[in-house]
């Protein structure tokens, strides 16, 4: 892989040069903005580590000429590495294109695995444009040519949907090719979203409008971004890459399990309908603009919230199955499937229904438009989520203690935050819990074994140079830990309170915890500290300094 280094401090830009080319890497570093222009000018990169404060500029505003201003036919990778904590300075770098962002002080590991995931990210979506660009020269060709292309199509879509109990679709294509799409999928952190687009119009021109959205809702999905993210980013990609006279109507559902509740998107499309338990309907028409239409800065999705006990299925359709004529130009139309719906019983699955009775009032004519439909059985879904977590009915009940104790070389060598990682994933803890406890998690054990064990001080970091010296140090030391030295860790979570607490107790004399309210600008230690202090309900060292507790509470 080759990188450009754009970082104006020397020591800090041979540090990971030195770490990257032990991975393979040829690196290039520029200490400015200037200096990175004529490289990227004269070369091409496979990525671009950026740091945002550089004499001749912010690294922020240099990301937009990175992704659109060098004479390449596809921009590489950036990764913004700042001393920056501030969420805002988060949220600009990726509204101006940064594909991931890390703060410094840093893990080098850390940093390496970011990089390969959000390569391999790119290459994947790089992958999926050249196949609609592929799809787009074949649209004036022949048969035969033709086949081929669907053939590509139909194993691109066939990777969005996955097979979900409770969760039946209905597809079929006006032509050759479907601009309707489903997307169903798992968030990390159990959450199932499933969402219906609707390209403009119908055929090649509609399927290509649907492929730019592959990459953001599978990434955004593994990401654990909420609905409303997810659809923000979707319609900012399509308003990029969408000629202006198209766009793509799309109902989003996420169902939030563990809140028993259900979030709604309906930008563009007909009405998504719930049938109620008590047989009544209740209908959620659209209340945003389709996909595409809007510029993103003047784009405000709108989500509309559902509980999950009231509502036996949700169903939702394209217009084309509300719009299509039968040899008399009646329309099929929306009251027909409202009764439908309200006459429904359990003798007769409703998608089944909806469908059968569209085939008669068709006629066997062909489709003037793509159709697709989905019935989303929500007591089903409910019950198979309570199965695979393995709970039989519904509770927050219980109370989980563990404890790991580790001694001598192992402390330096186990992976121990990723063993409390997988813990809580077998225990089905809520992906924003779990997420915030592996970062407090790994301060905490990263803070017991080099001030505690390996009695390294925190003022070794005042600068780069003493940085430099306290990772030689570490590592020196870690190969000379005694089979004394010890490391006890608790881990205890109670769903009914949504709280995890974590203690850990080192062997060492004890350290100084002091928090900071607020860090001063080019820090290189404590931030972690102050961290902890911002994600915590609660911090308690104990003289000391040699143990520390913390409770974590879930925000909502």
């Amino acid at each position: 892989m080759r990188v450009i280094i754009i970082e104006d401090d020397a020591l800090f830009g041979e540090i990971l040069q030195t770490f990257l080319e032990d991975n393979n890497c040829t690196t290039i570093v520029a200490e400015t903005i200037a200096a990175a222009k004529l490289q990227l000018k004269t070369s091409q990169f496979d990525f671009v580590l950026l740091d945002n404060h550089l004499p001749d500029g912010n690294g922020i505003h240099f990301i937009e000429h990175i992704k659109t201003g060098i004479p390449f036919d596809r921009p590489p990778p950036v990764m913004m590495i700042t001393a920056d904590e501030n969420q805002n300075v988060m949220l600009e770098a990726f509204e101006q294109g940064a594909d991931d962002f890390l703060v410094k002080p840093l893990s080098l590991d850390l940093l390496w695995q970011k990089m390969l995931r959000v390569k391999s990210l790119y290459e994947k979506e790089a992958k999926l444009k050249e196949q609609a660009q592929h799809l787009s020269s074949m649209l004036n060709k022949q048969e035969q040519e033709e086949q081929l292309a669907r053939y590509v199509y139909e194993h691109v879509a066939s990777t969005l949907s996955k097979d979900i109990k409770g969760v039946d679709t209905y597809l079929q294509s006006s032509s050759s090719f479907n601009g309707d799409v489903f997307v169903s999928d798992h968030a990390p952190n159990g959450n199932l979203f499933v969402m219906l687009a609707d390209a403009t119009g119908h055929g090649l021109s509609a399927a290509i409008s649907i492929i730019p959205l592959v990459a953001t809702i599978k990434a955004m999905i593994r990401k654990g971004l909420s609905l409303a993210h997810i659809v923000h980013e979707a319609n900012t990609k399509l308003c990029k890459e969408l000629p202006d006279d198209k766009f793509v109507a799309l109902i989003g559902i996420e169902f939030k399990f563990n809140s028993r509740n259900i979030d709604l998107y309906n930008g563009g499309m007909p009405d998504i309908i719930a049938l109620q338990h008590d047989k009544s309907i209740v209908r959620y028409p659209s209340t945003s603009m389709a996909l595409g239409i809007l510029d993103p800065e003047d784009f405000e999705p709108s989500i509309t919230t559902i509980e999950t006990h009231s509502v036996k299925n949700l169903f939702y359709f394209s217009d084309g199955l509300i719009e299509q004529q039968n040899s008399q130009n009646e329309e099929f139309g929306m009251d027909r499937v409202i009764a439908l719906i309200e006459s429904s019983d359990d003798r007769e699955p409703l998608l089944s229904r909806v469908v059968n009775h569209f085939t008669v009032f068709n006629e066997m004519l062909e489709l003037q438009d793509d159709l697709s439909i989905c019935d989303l059985q929500v007591e089903v879904l409910m019950d198979a989520y309570l199965c695979e977590s393995n709970r039989p009915k519904p509770t927050n009940s219980g109370k989980v203690i563990a404890s790991i104790k580790l001694s001598g070389g192992l402390i330096g060598s186990s992976d121990v935050v990723g063993c409390f990682d997988n813990l809580m994933r077998c225990l089905d803890v809520p992906g924003d819990i779990r997420q915030r406890a592996f970062t407090i998690f790994a301060e905490l054990i990263s803070n017991a074994l080099d001030h505690g064990i390996l009695n390294l001080g925190s003022n070794l970091k005042n600068d780069y140079s003493g940085f430099a010296d306290y990772l030689m140090l570490k590592e020196e030391r870690l190969g000379k830990i005694d089979d004394s030295e010890e490391l006890d860790m608790t881990f205890t979570y109670a769903p009914s309170s949504n709280e995890i607490g974590f203690s850990i107790t080192d062997s060492g004399s004890g350290y100084e915890f002091n928090v900071q309210s607020k860090m001063e600008d080019g820090a290189l230690s404590g931030r972690g500290l102050s961290l902890i202090k911002q994600l915590c309900k609660s911090v308690e060292v104990s003289p000391p300094g040699n143990q520390t507790s913390v409770v974590i509470k879930r925000e909502f």
